[in-house]
């Protein structure tokens, strides 16, 4: 297994993982081990209907240091819907994550990345910065674990964002997880926080 070892003497090639759609109680606890084995830090972006339904995850995503990240409620299209609903979903989402941590918010993830200028403007009046991606792993779709590799590494760039998914659909996830971090690792990168990401 290899650890990453950040060399601080070396131009930064810094890297950000993000799962969507947890917490669920598979997938996110294996992506939780898998994060704990190598010491790579992540953001989850979760779903406030699946906090209210896996609390106790939940708190372990806090517990192991990693940020957590506003992805809605129920994980609709924002541009479809009106003002009031967007804020609700944003609000909502926020309020069952603040019952179960109480840490601050500060990034949000649009569900499917569907933003337009009302979406964005919204969030900016909740205090969110938006984050979407650079590399798909096209996970959500259930392909198994070496095609969600494969989808990873030849688009990794400094500075990337990885999307990763940690629901029960993403069935290649815990797979691939361990083999991207490595090869990644080997490439150079280091995994750091979103608020660390050199964009």
């Amino acid at each position: 297994m290899q650890r990453q070892t950040p060399e601080p003497s070396s131009p930064p090639r810094h890297l950000a993982i993000t799962f969507d759609d947890g917490p669920d109680g598979d997938m996110t606890p294996k992506i939780l081990s898998t994060l704990r084995d190598y010491g790579v830090p992540a953001t989850f972006f979760c779903i406030g209907q699946q906090v209210e339904r896996f609390p106790d995850v939940l708190k372990s995503i806090h517990q192991a240091g990693h940020e957590i990240g506003n992805h809605t409620m129920t994980h609709p299209y924002l541009t479809k819907l009106t003002d009031a609903e967007i804020e609700r979903e944003l609000r909502e989402c926020q309020a069952a994550i603040e019952k179960v941590v109480q840490v601050p918010i500060r990034y949000f993830r649009p569900p499917y990345g569907d933003i337009d200028d009302r979406v964005r403007r919204i969030a900016a009046s909740l205090h969110y910065e938006v984050v979407l991606w650079d590399v798909d792993s096209l996970d959500w779709s259930g392909i198994p674990g070496p095609a969600v590799a494969a989808n990873v590494l030849p688009k990794l760039r400094p500075g990337a964002i990885i999307l990763m998914h940690a629901g029960p659909f993403a069935k290649g996830t815990p797979e691939a997880l361990p083999y991207v971090l490595e090869v990644a690792v080997a490439m150079g990168y280091d995994f750091v926080p979103l608020a660390k990401l050199h964009r």
